[in-house]
């Protein structure tokens, strides 16, 4: 199985094999190093850390647990990525939800994920509502920025600790569900184990240039 790692402070190697650990190894071996920026912010491994726990937190009291179906529909933010590795740190998979769908598309891809919790750009929230009555499965929205009738994704991830819930996933279980689009019928959801991209990440590593630096 092919992995990447970060050294520890002995000089060893620390394999990432899943996508929580991204940030759990990182965060040990780099704390201080930037994570991710968006725009003129950004955050350090050990912030991004936190900020997840916070979101693992959050996703467990909301009866989130291991394999369920967390949805994501917005545009690239850094809630994305706190989200993507929150629910990671429960075994759960993340669905990214393309927001170039029509409302139509989005609740199929929603009720064929059966996805429990859905996390929202606010301006796609004027979607959701108009779907909201046909989701079968989703039991919880929370949007990223106005929440209008929903719970705001900041004061939702503020009321949970920081503290990683420790469940380690497999290198086999699903970590990502992406759905293709369509064109030849309904979108199909394509299942990506943590060994999936675990394999994937040396190539592009090198590809994009990215270095223990970067």
């Amino acid at each position: 199985m092919a992995t990447t790692g970060s050294t520890n402070e002995d000089g060893g190697t620390m394999a990432i094999t899943t996508i929580a650990d991204l940030v759990r190894v990182h965060a040990r071996t780099r704390p201080d190093r930037p994570a991710l920026t968006a725009g003129d912010a950004t955050w350090t491994f050990s912030e991004l850390d936190a900020r997840s726990n916070r979101v693992a937190q959050a996703l467990a009291a909301d009866a989130v647990e291991s394999q369920d179906r967390v949805a994501f529909l917005g545009k690239n933010s850094p809630e994305f990525f706190e989200v993507m590795l929150g629910a990671a740190k429960l075994d759960a998979v993340t669905v990214a939800v393309n927001w170039r769908l029509a409302a139509p598309e989005v609740a199929y891809v929603l009720n064929d994920a059966r996805a429990k919790l859905l996390v929202v750009g606010s301006e796609f929230a004027s979607v959701i509502a108009a779907i909201e009555h046909e989701l079968i499965t989703v039991r919880k929205v929370i949007v990223v920025g106005e929440p209008g009738p929903h719970e705001s994704f900041a004061a939702w991830m503020a009321t949970a600790r920081p503290q990683d819930p420790g469940i380690e996933a497999t290198p086999e279980a699903v970590a990502l569900q992406l759905y293709t689009s369509g064109t030849t019928g309904r979108p199909k959801g394509a299942l990506l184990t943590n060994r999936n991209l675990s394999a994937m990440l040396p190539g592009t590593s090198q590809d994009w240039g990215f270095d223990g630096d970067s």
